[in-house]
């Protein structure tokens, strides 16, 4: 009798492992990475091509699935139940103290039995394989669900399209959105560097490309203020000394005494071969054309534009068309790839500096945006300000002194040193 139970039993383990398979192909399915299978299918696997067909069809699928779930279990059920509790309930009858009890306590063995296992060997640990091997359990089990499917179809026929009505009672019946979203890749990347896939400058270099759509070149450009140009009138040798003097190798040149009648670029290159040789040109025949953008044209767009023209530098002009930058070839480059520092950079002093106690002695003309993706600050890309020095301002809506404070996310900004209404430096820590 043990055996016949023994042999019945083992005949419900098929069924439940065969759940387990269903149960299994659903998740790969909808697990499996869609690049992955495009990839083997576009190599000829035909497995590939029919798991995407599937992914392609998920009201489908889910049907066949759930068809062929429900069929086992039922199978299971009333296999456990009249082959396997009788049996049962008859061997327990031979024992005296059990046997006005043998029918409830047999079927009530058997369905505890018959759950725990279907919980286990036919849903649990198959989820669990094909959370792990999603891409080769949905190719390997394409071909069945797909001959499944075609062996099931008016049944998934009738249970899709009643699906989709009570759906459609219910105002549902809208198809999923199955874009990748900006945040999507950037959640993936974070994943693959913590499972050593994905190294720390490649997730560091995908977060600047998605942070690089964002800016403008108003938020990327060098103020007018610490712009250094140069007049028309100025002497070539003149220009020598000041591009050597500040490690520029172009720089804008402006008629009479303002920049907002700029003229164009000089670059240093072009007044060398004038200095050292027989040229007798004049700086104004030597200017290159000047290229302009407009303060809030995406930089994206920078890239482009200096390959179209040519130059490396463009004149960033506001709303009333006066100059209120400029922006260079490097500014873009460093947006995305972090700070270049050439021979000239090495002398330079650095505008942030990060101190032993982990603050941050930083120039008021430091740009906002840099600063705030250095210390990994959600900002607002539609702020009136560019620098550090005007957050302070637009905080603190007056003109500062030396010691005041205001407040950015979970850090405190410092004003440290004026030059004159011009905030110098300022001090920036985290808030205890």
């Amino acid at each position: 009798m043990l055996s016949d139970i023994a042999s019945e039993l083992g005949i419900v383990l098929v069924l439940l492992v065969a759940n387990g398979v269903f149960a299994a192909s659903e998740l790969a399915m909808v697990s499996a990475r869609r690049s992955r299978l495009e990839q083997q299918a576009a190599d000829g696997d035909l497995r590939a091509k029919k798991a995407l067909q599937l992914a392609d069809q998920p009201d489908r699928l889910l049907a066949t699935v759930q068809v062929g779930i429900t069929l086992i279990g039922t199978f299971a059920a009333a296999f456990g139940g009249a082959n396997i509790s009788k049996p049962f309930a008859e061997y327990l009858k031979t024992i005296p103290a059990l046997e006005s009890y043998a029918d409830s306590i047999a079927f009530t063995v058997v369905v505890l039995l018959i759950t725990y296992l279907s919980l286990i060997i036919g849903e649990l640990v198959p989820k669990r394989l094909a959370l792990l091997h999603a891409d080769t359990i949905a190719r390997n089990l394409a071909p069945l669900l797909s001959w499944l499917s075609w062996l099931t179809r008016p049944i998934v026929w009738v249970l899709t399209n009643s699906s989709t009505l009570i759906l459609m009672l219910i105002g549902q019946n809208k198809k999923p959105d199955s874009s990748v979203t900006e945040d999507d890749i950037l959640y993936m990347t974070r994943e693959g560097r913590a499972g050593g896939t994905v190294a720390l400058h490649e997730e560091a270099l995908i977060s600047r490309v998605f942070d690089f759509s964002d800016r403008t070149a108003r938020m990327l450009m060098t103020p007018r203020p610490d712009v250094v140009a140069v007049s028309a009138n100025t002497p070539l040798a003149e220009i020598t000394r000041i591009a050597v003097e500040h490690g520029y190798s172009r720089m804008p040149v402006y008629e009479g005494d303002s920049l907002d009648r700029s003229i164009g670029t000089i670059y240093i290159k072009d007044v060398l071969p004038s200095m050292l040789g027989n040229d007798q040109r004049q700086l104004r025949e030597l200017v290159r054309p000047p290229t302009y953008v407009l303060e809030h044209e995406p930089v994206s767009k920078m890239l482009s534009l200096f390959r179209r023209t040519g130059s490396h530098m463009a004149l960033v002009v506001d709303e009333y068309g006066q100059i209120s930058g400029i922006l260079t070839l490097e500014d873009v480059l460093e947006e995305l790839v972090g700070d270049i520092r050439d021979e000239y950079d090495s002398n330079e002093e650095q505008t942030m500096v990060k101190r032993d106690d982990g603050s941050w002695l930083i120039d008021g003309s430091e740009s906002y945006a840099v600063i705030a993706d250095r210390l990994n600050i959600s900002i607002n890309d539609a702020n009136d300000f560019v620098t550090i020095a005007g957050y302070v301002l637009n905080e603190l809506h007056r003109l500062p002194n030396v010691g005041d404070h205001v407040a950015w996310d979970d850090y405190d900004v410092e004003v440290i040193d004026m030059d004159g209404r011009r905030i110098d430096k300022v001090l920036i820590k985290k808030r205890a």
